[in-house]
């Protein structure tokens, strides 16, 4: 939670009531038995259109020829108390100026439009504050002589000593964020060259390798098409292949049916049982002949 400081301003308070003439008579008063009379001012300095009553601390009924006035503080104590704020609260916006100038300087992918009204509005705001507390400050000059003149222009000396550090520092932040912009638009510039020459050879760079890919691409559509003829030609080589097969199955078929019937007429023919019996008949020839050799 913020907080204001308020210490300066009760000494200014203090110092002005001391200042003040008190007129004190309370001999008649307390010869009277009465007690003192405290009469305030009936006009107030900080709010003019505000008026008090006096307070009595007299017995009802009794007289107090005696009494105490006491002044509020004088208007100036006001008029410094305002610029004080004013001053405070230019410190506060100068703090939020620097970080704005930070964020603005940062380097981002939008435009900044928004950072520069930030700033521009933080500077219009501070400008302000130290225009209204100059005028302030001068009014407070032009005030009229009086017994706290001291007070008052030790005040004034310190409150203008102020504005004058906020404006040296607020005209300082200025320039250096002036000259870091100008930098950076420099910068941005030769960068920004460099990067159009790159983009620029980089162009022609996607363009040969998009040439290089279209050829790529008519290339294959070309093997594609080859590939294709291909295919149709194996399919009917395929095709012939098969149909051969076909033949050759059907034909070694019905030589394996000739071959069975030729072997089932031979097994069944006179010839065979012929060969078969003049074969038994030279054996049993041959045999007499080595008899007769023997036992002859």
């Amino acid at each position: 939670m913020a907080t204001r400081k308020r210490t300066l301003i009760f000494k200014k308070y203090r110092d002005a009531l001391k200042s003040v003439r008190i007129p004190v008579s309370l001999s008649a008063a307390t010869s009277s038995g009465g007690g003192p009379v405290i009469e305030m001012v009936s006009t107030s300095l900080l709010h003019p259109n505000r008026s008090y009553t006096p307070l009595r601390t007299e017995d009802p009924g009794n007289s107090s020829t005696g009494a105490i006035t006491v002044g509020l503080p004088p208007a100036w104590v006001d008029v410094s108390e305002e610029i004080a704020a004013n001053v405070q609260r230019a410190r506060t916006k100068m703090a939020e100026l620097a970080k704005a100038h930070a964020k603005a300087l940062m380097p981002s992918f939008g435009d900044g439009k928004e950072d520069h009204q930030n700033i521009e509005a933080l500077t219009h705001e501070i400008t302000n504050l130290l225009k209204q507390s100059e005028k302030r400050l001068r009014k407070l000059s032009k005030a009229g002589p009086s017994e706290d003149s001291n007070i008052r222009k030790n005040v004034q000396h310190s409150l203008a000593t102020d504005l004058q550090k906020l404006s040296v520092e607020l005209r300082k932040k200025q320039s250096t964020y002036l000259k870091r912009l100008r930098q950076q638009k420099e910068v941005f510039n030769e960068h920004q060259m460099a990067k159009l020459k790159q983009s620029e050879a980089f162009t022609v760079e996607r363009e040969r390798e998009i040439q290089q890919v279209v050829e790529s691409v008519n290339e294959v559509a070309q093997i594609m098409k080859d590939l294709s003829v291909l295919v149709i030609d194996q399919g009917t080589i395929v095709d012939r292949i098969d149909y051969n097969i076909q033949n050759v199955a059907t034909t070694v078929e019905e030589g394996l049916k000739q071959l069975q019937k030729a072997e089932r007429t031979q097994k069944q023919g006179g010839m065979v049982m012929c060969a078969s019996v003049l074969v038994i008949m030279c054996f049993v020839m041959l045999v007499l002949l080595i008899l007769k050799e023997i036992l002859f």
